[in-house]
């Protein structure tokens, strides 16, 4: 079974390899170029879900992923590293004691961080990695974060978004590399279990994932996507009052902000979805200081789309050109990236990755030869769902905005 599963594998990265142009078989290749993997498991019924990828310091690729547990609800923490070419270099699978391990991978100086938790008490736990991928710290975080659902980098601390099911608040915390509190905030989301169900149907994946996320603006004003006063809400504040300075709130859990990323001022890039409709903005001024809603935000409607789509966008220079690149996945199976300029709103060009199997974004981000290192998950023979991974060039990169 293992030696066809092989060969079926085998046989379909050839053929991606000369329709799409990505060298799939040759190890010789220079890191430099574009390339896909697919990346096999012997463990025919297990499940991989990819989070986030990035490149390490000597040139190859740390992606933070989950898989299903057979004893829990929750999922476990895998971690892949591939060498400059992407290919297979190691695999963990953490003890099932973690779960739920959390977008993003953070890297501050030479080292990369993720954040889940612990399976018993539900408790926040910071990871630290080393360019090899191997673990060499684990913390508790202290105060009271648990059900840990996004971390960002912020210089060289992490914001992490976390939600209290005890006392059914939302929190928005800053993290020391050690794990240790610096600051803390938290917002009631409602009270009734309705209000709950959503959140914990992402945590067990039972439910539609939904797209928390925190960051900060460059006024220093912090923000999160997530439940606040019974809706899914963008909510900005800056750690001093118990209310938030400015909310844009959606519809519960059926309308809001799927995707943020800060340009300036008050201008952001986004994405928004509205039962099922999904909507870009690639240019937009939030109130950050009062309350408005994101139905009102309007939008160009993106039906390609699938419904509720993932979505995710990020502030990036390419040859020259400040743009806002949206990755998500369309109705068809294939990855698709959208680059935008971020002063105009204009769209500058798109970019589908897959062929023959559906594929589905999970990550993306800029290699040191300024390329672009795309992570995401497909089926094979309608069965295995494994991670995979694409590796744009310079040049491929420079079309898109061009």
């Amino acid at each position: 079974m293992k030696s066809k599963f092989n060969e079926y594998i085998a046989l379909l990265l050839i053929m991606l390899g000369l329709l799409s142009a990505c060298d799939t078989a040759d190890n010789e290749i220079a890191p430099d170029a574009s390339f896909f993997r697919i990346y096999d498991n012997d463990q025919f019924q297990a499940s991989f879900i990819p989070i986030d990828v990035k490149q390490t310091g000597d040139g190859g690729y740390l992606i933070l992923g989950a898989t299903r547990l057979n004893d829990s609800d929750f999922s476990g923490v895998y971690l892949l590293k591939a060498d400059e070419n992407g290919q297979f270099v190691s695999e963990q699978n953490l003890s099932s004691q973690f779960v739920h391990p959390v977008n993003s991978l953070i890297e501050l100086e030479d080292k990369f961080y993720f954040v889940a938790m612990e399976a018993t008490s539900l408790r926040a736990h910071l990871f630290t990695l080393n360019s090899a991928g191997q673990l060499t710290d684990t913390a508790a975080i202290g105060g009271n974060v648990y059900y840990p659902l996004y971390a960002a980098a912020d210089e060289n601390s992490i914001i992490l978004h976390s939600y209290n099911n005890g006392e059914k608040r939302s929190a928005l915390s800053l993290v020391s590399t050690l794990g240790q509190v610096i600051n803390q905030v938290d917002f009631s989301i409602g009270a009734g279990d309705e209000v709950e169900a959503p959140i914990m149907e992402h945590f067990t994946r039972t439910g539609r994932q939904l797209p928390f996320s925190a960051g900060k603006m460059d006024n220093g004003l912090y923000y999160f996507n997530g439940f606040y006063n019974y809706t899914m809400s963008l909510v900005f504040t800056n750690f001093s009052s118990e209310d938030p300075n400015g909310v844009t709130q959606g519809q519960h859990d059926n309308g809001g902000i799927s995707a943020i990323s800060h340009i300036a001022g008050n201008s952001f890039a986004i994405a928004r979805f509205n039962y099922g409709d999904n909507y870009i903005l690639p240019k937009v001024d939030l109130n950050v200081t009062g309350t408005s809603s994101s139905f009102d935000l309007a939008g160009n409607s993106f039906p390609e789309l699938v419904p509720d789509a993932p979505i995710m966008v990020k502030k990036m220079t390419i040859d020259g050109k400040n743009v806002s690149i949206f990755g998500s996945h369309t109705k068809a199976g294939k990855i698709i990236l959208m680059a935008y300029s971020t002063s105009s709103g204009e769209l500058l060009g798109t970019k589908h990755l897959g062929f023959a199997n559906p594929f589905e974004i999970a990550g993306f981000n800029i290699t040191e030869d300024n390329g672009l290192v795309v992570a995401g998950a497909t089926s094979v023979a309608d069965r295995f769902t494994r991670i995979c991974l694409f590796k744009l060039t310079e040049d491929e990169l420079s079309e898109l905005v061009n």
